[in-house]
């Protein structure tokens, strides 16, 4: 038996002799192109058009915005659902669900609390406690970077 994958609407590229086509479907908050076969598989191939624009991401995409970190690149592909992926990363910042260390430029899970890069140690900007990297009950997880 093959593996099902979610594909929600469709995406063509375009050819020399017609534009990109872009046909959306309905899928939990907006109309969007989603298709998981091409982020897992085909990493240059379209794999997500947001609601409010023709802007086509490939995994490639998803993955120069998550630093080349895989977990957060497919995190990322999953959540969204109608925004730019550009935008619900900014959220995980925000909201301190993600954080990305200033030393080791890593992003790592914060879990709503701010807390030591589990990679090298380094407190989150603005906090001069702790350096040891000890995040044991704090909820913090990393991925190394890269696939």
């Amino acid at each position: 038996m093959s593996k099902s994958y979610l594909k929600i609407g469709s995406y063509t590229p375009e050819t020399k002799d017609a534009e990109a086509d872009i046909d959306r479907e309905y899928y939990r908050q907006g109309w969007v192109v989603k298709d998981e076969e091409a982020f897992l598989l085909h990493p240059d191939r379209v794999c997500y058009v947001p609601e409010l624009s023709d802007t086509a991401y490939t995994r490639e995409d998803f993955m120069g915005l998550c630093n080349e970190q895989e977990k957060f690149a497919a995190e990322c592909f999953y959540a969204v659902d109608w925004q730019h992926p550009e935008t619900w990363i900014d959220e995980q910042y925000k909201y301190d669900e993600w954080g990305r260390c200033e030393r080791c430029q890593q992003i790592y899970d914060v879990g709503g609390e701010p807390c030591p890069c589990p990679i090298c140690g380094t407190p989150p900007e603005g906090d001069e406690g702790e350096q040891d990297g000890d995040t044991k009950g704090r909820g913090c997880s990393a991925e190394s970077g890269g696939i």
